[in-house]
């Protein structure tokens, strides 16, 4: 598998694809801001931009699909298609034909809340099984179903 960059880091493995490897304990950090792999999660700074760090405590949106753990701060939007160079975290929907390149965008505001707004995808974003409009924004909650397409759903933690 090739090495990881940026947000790409922030994706963990579905168990199905850990097999036999010992499951990781968590996952990898990013800067909001520039998106560096942050090697030390609890450091008050960037080493890449030096901008100040969300401390913990701030809200955390996690969407855990099949094929992986994707993982939203604060400030951080993240595209989410099988395009590469339109979503950082493509790998995790190349295998589903039906995820547009451009599906839709997810991201966490200042004041914790979670948004979805689907980006004029093909077959579709839902939201607890109902169809949002295109560029429509959505709030998400914890504990929400969020599908992409007719086969790619996610389960929303926000903590």
């Amino acid at each position: 598998m090739p090495p990881t960059h940026g947000r790409e880091a922030t994706l963990l493995p579905s168990d199905a694809a850990m097999g036999q490897q010992q499951q990781p304990q968590s996952t990898a950090f990013m800067c909001p801001y520039c998106e560096a792999v942050l090697t030390n999660p609890g450091a008050a700074q960037c080493d890449s931009c030096l901008r100040p760090l969300p401390q913990r405590g701030t809200p955390v949106l996690r969407v855990h699909f099949p094929t992986g753990e994707l993982k939203i701060s604060v400030g951080q939007h993240l595209v989410l298609g099988r395009d590469a160079g339109q979503s950082p975290v493509a790998q995790t929907f190349t295998q589903y034909d039906n995820v547009s390149r451009r599906h839709s965008t997810v991201w966490l505001d200042p004041s914790g809340t979670a948004w979805v707004r689907d980006e004029g995808s093909t077959n579709g974003t839902f939201v607890n099984g109902e169809r949002l409009p295109r560029g429509v924004e959505a709030p998400l909650r914890d504990g929400d179903q969020l599908r992409l397409a007719a086969d790619v759903t996610g389960t929303v933690q926000l903590n």
